[in-house]
């Protein structure tokens, strides 16, 4: 149960992280990320906008904290 746990953290954080980075780099508009914001699941929210480069921040937080979480479940 625990290391079914783990992986499932791991993934979903994987996945957060993932969201959050493209999104900063198409929220802030890096030059090289011309597909962020179509990769980016806040990117198709036209309600969160306004709040784009919060919005990827928070999602990259929580992905980091997923994976940390994750991490020392293992360690138990």
């Amino acid at each position: 149960m625990t290391r079914t746990a783990r992986i499932a953290g791991l993934v979903v954080g994987a996945a957060l992280c993932l969201q959050g980075a493209v999104g900063l780099a198409g929220a802030l508009g890096a030059g090289v990320w011309d597909a962020a914001e179509r990769l980016s699941i806040v990117g198709r929210m036209p309600w969160l906008a306004d709040y784009a480069v919060f919005a990827n921040a928070s999602l990259l937080v929580a992905g980091i904290a997923m994976v940390t979480a994750a991490a020392r479940l293992g360690d138990r």
